[in-house]
């Protein structure tokens, strides 16, 4: 019988890229999902399968776990979107698709499972109140097609959970930190706008940004000491657009600025902004109705549980910034 094997779903984004290369720090032996279209950017020594999270049928080989004492699946993959045109995919991928990942890993006897869902899954409280983990989600107490999939994502599991799953939740807030390999990330996409004078301004509002490597060890940090049914955030540091804006600034040795657009004006402008990006081939605008909304919702979130089940410490935001450079 072999050691230990990770299952890995969304290996090619950007907390699958971090997480894949931090095991193989371990010399874990690790099994990823790739879609067929996407297996040229699958990393390199590990064992790849070709599949489709929304085709149970192309799950069989993944999940063959026969000559292996244990295994743990951590559950990456996800459409992520800041759009504001509804994406059948988003609520394939996110919701059928792990419920076909659950009900594999249930059929597989998988030891060990951890969803990465996200705090968009969570519903907001009033500005000036601190958002926790809840044991509970609806689609319809969020907003947005993306938080709307999480939510019900998030449901599916903990369900599979009370059946006797060994499944727990993560929720990352907003991702950024090195990692970005195929240029995804909606957020990191913005930082080198700002870094490279694209986007020269900043917008009233701010939230929550986490680094990816801090991410990925909370997600290890759960697989070993997490419990099964529970959430767990995994945030790190609340920062305004403005104070993110000239950070960034700073590391590139631009001067400061104090421009800052109010939040009425960039809702008129976002709807039109986006449409002029996407008239001119741009299918991720970097400005939309939605992204605009989010940074002016409550975006503090506490970390506190995950520090104290599994020792999550999340680093300075500065430090992530610059290596998100």
């Amino acid at each position: 019988m072999n050691k230990k094997l990770y299952l890995i779903t969304g290996a090619t984004g950007h907390i699958g890229t971090v997480l894949v290369s931090a095991l193989k720090e371990q010399n874990a032996l690790i099994r990823v999902l790739v879609l067929p279209q996407e297996r040229q950017y699958a990393p390199t020594g590990v064992f790849v399968c070709e599949g489709d999270v929304t085709d149970i049928a192309s799950l069989k080989a993944f999940f063959d776990t026969s000559g292996f004492e244990e295994t743990s699946l951590i559950h990456c993959a996800a459409c992520i979107t800041v759009a504001s045109k509804d994406n059948p995919q988003v609520w394939d991928v996110n919701v059928n698709g792990t419920e076909n990942i659950m009900r594999m890993a249930e059929a597989a006897h998988i030891r060990r499972v951890i969803h990465v869902s996200s705090v968009h899954a969570i519903p907001e409280k009033p500005i000036g109140e601190t958002i926790t983990e809840v044991d509970s989600f609806s689609p319809d107490l969020v907003c947005g097609q993306y938080a709307k999939s999480k939510a019900a994502a998030s449901e599916i599991v903990l369900e599979y959970a009370r059946k006797g799953l060994n499944a727990s939740i993560v929720h990352p807030s907003g991702v950024i930190g090195p990692g970005d390999l195929h240029r995804r990330n909606h957020m990191i996409r913005i930082i080198r706008a700002m870094a490279s004078g694209k986007i020269p301004f900043a917008v009233r509002g701010g939230y929550d940004f986490v680094d990816s490597r801090d991410v990925v060890l909370g997600i290890l940090g759960c697989e070993a000491r997490g419990k099964s049914g529970e959430c767990y955030i995994l945030s790190g540091s609340y920062i305004s657009v403005s104070e993110l804006l000239n950070i960034i600034r700073r590391i590139v040795n631009k001067k400061p600025t104090k421009v800052e657009l109010p939040y009425g004006l960039m809702r008129v402008i976002a709807p039109a902004a986006e449409r002029l990006c996407l008239l001119f081939g741009q299918t991720a605008p970097l400005i939309t109705p939605y992204s605009i909304y989010t940074l002016h919702t409550n975006g503090r979130f506490s970390p506190e549980k995950a520090m104290n089940t599994f020792d999550y410490r999340p680093r300075p935001i500065e430090e992530t910034i610059r290596a998100s450079l």
